[in-house]
């Protein structure tokens, strides 16, 4: 006897088997047809949905991978050209701070805080600072250096012409 003669007969002889041996005919293939459609139904959710949506998935990543890769390679000088203004406009505000201290101290400016930003631009702030002695300073960078004001905030104080004021300068 062939295995599968044995696992026939095995089949047979369970209580499974007796059951399906047991019906009609016409029953017996109903019962086969359902059975075969829950099988094929359980591949399918099991083994080939997964495979197919995972095939799917690197299939639209392989794409926006090439795409990525087509735009970088087409769009290469210009950001070898803006990474190259960028470090020059780094160099620029390094340079520039030095400029603004310079002016501050000769007006009796106190900066409380100076921090360059990546743009090139300078946040400035002033604390308890004569109104007066801010618009000079000001002044004498955009005349003397072409420092101009990106943009300024003021807050008044209590004592009469001190305010305090957050300047970008660039």
């Amino acid at each position: 006897m062939s295995r599968f003669d044995n696992a026939m007969t095995s089949l047979r002889s369970s209580g499974v088997g007796r059951w399906y041996y047991g019906r009609e005919r016409s029953e017996q293939l109903i019962i086969a047809a359902v059975a075969s459609l829950v099988v094929v139904s359980v591949l399918w959710m099991v083994l080939w949905k997964p495979i197919s949506d995972w095939r799917a998935l690197e299939a639209n990543r392989h794409q926006n991978a090439q795409q990525l890769l087509d735009w970088m390679r087409k769009n290469e000088q210009a950001a070898k050209q803006a990474a190259r203004s960028g470090n020059q406009a780094n160099q620029a505000g390094r340079a520039l701070i030095p400029v603004i201290t310079r002016a501050a101290d000769a007006h009796d400016l106190k900066l409380n805080r100076l921090q360059p930003e990546s743009n090139g631009v300078i946040s400035v702030v002033l604390q308890q600072q004569s109104f007066n002695q801010i618009i000079r300073w000001v002044a004498q960078l955009n005349e003397n250096n072409g420092v101009s004001i990106e943009r300024a905030t003021f807050d008044s104080e209590d004592a009469p012409g001190y305010v305090n004021a957050q300047l970008r300068l660039e």
